[in-house]
């Protein structure tokens, strides 16, 4: 009888944690960001009209990922994200124009999950509104914290960022630093 309690204890005490671990993981779906305090506010602002063309998807063929990019931006430091797509954070470059271009997605099979088993050399195709295609070729990939925020800063040369998070309950950040082909 008094394993019987101890095993119902022991059931209950794992529902519990069970139940706290999957509203960790709801919650951290909706929490894709870097740390906006440590972000720059020219990169929060709202941007003004640029010259390149807006990416509108992504093609990894080593990943089988093809998916549209939508525009996102930070909004009162939280990072818009899409539940279906990726996202371009609006406030970095667009494809061609000699900047950081960062693209981001939740760790879901069906959306950036599998980018982290990208391998070096791979290719990224991003497309543009203005139907031009933009090859990239992956030299590194790493984790940082959500406070090291220098992956997604400003470059005064064309990148590629990807990223997606990783780690027990999403509290890591998985990039991707791709250079034009």
């Amino acid at each position: 009888m008094k394993n019987d309690r101890i095993q119902g204890l022991a059931l209950i005490f794992v529902g519990l944690i069970l139940i706290a671990l999957y509203g960790i993981r709801s919650y951290s779906t909706r929490s894709l960001s870097f740390n906006a305090y440590e972000i720059p506010p020219k990169l929060t602002e709202t941007v003004p009209e640029k010259i390149y063309a807006k990416p509108v998807s992504i093609k990894i063929s080593s990943l089988n990922i093809n998916l549209p990019v939508e525009e996102s931006q930070i909004i009162d430091g939280v990072w818009q994200v899409s539940e279906k797509n990726v996202s371009h954070l609006n406030s970095s470059a667009n494809p061609g124009e000699g900047g950081n271009v960062v693209i981001y997605g939740h760790n879901k099979k069906v959306i950036f999950g599998p980018i982290r088993q990208i391998k070096k050399d791979a290719e990224v195709i991003v497309a543009t509104e203005d139907e031009k295609l933009w090859k990239y070729k992956v030299a590194a990939t790493f984790e940082v914290t959500p406070n090291e925020v220098s992956p997604v800063l400003p470059k005064n040369e064309e990148t590629l960022t990807l990223y997606t998070c990783t780690g027990f309950a999403d509290s890591r950040r998985f990039i991707i630093v791709a250079n034009p082909e």
